[in-house]
């Protein structure tokens, strides 16, 4: 049984990803695992490289004497392109907090907002241009650490594409449908399964 550690936001734990869709995709991928996750709304990975931060030393208790075969990291939706700079150390604090407790690590590339959000007018993007940037950023700080990119921002456009008629997003225009969060643990599995 393999083990998976999500840290993450509102974007991993919306529709029970990690345990009720990304676990039994996984079992029937013939890679049965075990999942935890810490996660909370809104968080950037920085709180949770912060050992003072309540969930930071939720995470430092959740991992103590543990091992994992993949840990995936999950930033705010907007964090990589405003605070790039914390974005990378949280990365590469994570890391060195968990060495020694995990084979990998794979980051979860997020996607802009719907096209009707009215966020993107405040943030001066389109939804490509969102899903561009965080793609940008996630693997510039994936190469500069050698970790694997699961590109979900990049699915769910092409995904669009593809079917416009498949609603990738809850009806806040941000959070992901239970069919989003089943493109995300898709893609999240495919990176794992890569490695394996």
């Amino acid at each position: 049984m393999k083990s998976i550690l999500f840290i993450g936001n509102s974007y991993t734990f919306y529709n029970d990803m990690p345990e009720k869709i990304f676990a039994p995709m996984a079992e029937a991928a013939g890679y049965p695992c075990e999942v935890t996750s810490v996660t909370h709304g809104g968080y950037h990975l920085y709180q949770f490289a912060d050992s003072e931060n309540d969930e930071g030393k939720r995470l430092r208790e959740t991992i103590t004497g543990k091992h994992y075969d993949a840990v995936v990291l999950q930033d705010h939706s907007i964090g990589p392109i405003f605070k790039r700079a914390d974005f990378e150390k949280a990365v590469g604090d994570l890391m060195v907090l968990l060495e020694g407790q995990a084979d990998r690590f794979v980051l979860y590339a997020t996607w802009g907002r719907h096209p009707d959000s009215p966020d993107l007018a405040r943030f001066g993007l389109t939804t490509p241009e969102m899903t561009a940037k965080l793609s940008d950023a996630y693997n510039e700080v994936g190469a500069r650490y050698g970790i694997k990119v699961a590109e979900v921002g990049k699915a769910f456009a092409a995904r669009r594409a593809e079917h416009p008629e498949d609603e990738l997003y809850n009806p806040d225009l941000t959070h992901p449908s239970a069919l989003g969060s089943t493109v995300a643990a898709e893609m999240i599995l495919r990176e794992i399964l890569s490695e394996v």
